[in-house]
């Protein structure tokens, strides 16, 4: 077995920082949303409830779970492409941003906000990622649509989850997914 390359590591990272982040938030983002769910403008459509009470678990669960399949395939892209993919390399970019958001978060409320211990973490990836793939010489494919582009699948993880859990939800009105 051949010792990975420093691209290697750089595009494998995504997914590696990815697990590592999200599982603080798998932890602690619940009580985190109904904070932030609340600072939301009206014209952001909600489920019932989710402004009033943030997401529950099991949304969580499962909008992390699909946000997972955007950066766990960047990575795989980037890998396979020996870091040129467009997708890594933009999803890397928007990666390593979002650690600043959660940072940015944190001064806004005066407290932790889910995700924030991992966040120095987050960014210092993003900036290490960039730095190996252009010491090895390779392109630079990130455009700022290109970055911008993980925020309408950061939606679509929320959408979706939200769907899903409709589906799960039997004419009771309960939720059969265990929370």
């Amino acid at each position: 077995m051949r010792r990975p390359s420093p691209v290697d590591a750089a595009t494998l990272g995504l997914a590696v920082c990815y697990l590592l982040n999200d599982s603080e938030e798998l932890a602690t983002y619940r009580a985190s949303s109904a904070w932030l769910l609340r600072r939301a403008p009206e014209w952001v459509p909600l489920p019932e409830g989710a402004r009033r009470e943030g997401w529950s678990q099991a949304h969580v669960n499962l909008a992390i779970a699909l946000i997972g399949i955007h950066w766990v395939g960047a990575s795989l892209a980037g890998y396979r492409s020996e870091g040129r993919s467009a997708w890594f390399q933009n999803a890397a970019a928007a990666w390593g941003l979002h650690g600043f958001v959660h940072l940015a978060a944190c001064a806004a409320r005066r407290a932790y906000v889910s995700g924030a211990l991992t966040a120095p973490t987050v960014i210092a990836y993003g900036a290490w990622a960039r730095r190996t793939l252009r010491r090895a010489g390779v392109p630079s494919r990130v455009s700022v649509a290109g970055v911008a582009a993980s925020l309408p699948v950061l939606c679509a993880a929320h959408a979706g989850a939200e769907l899903l859990l409709a589906i799960a939800r039997p004419a009771s009105g309960t939720v059969a997914v265990k929370p």
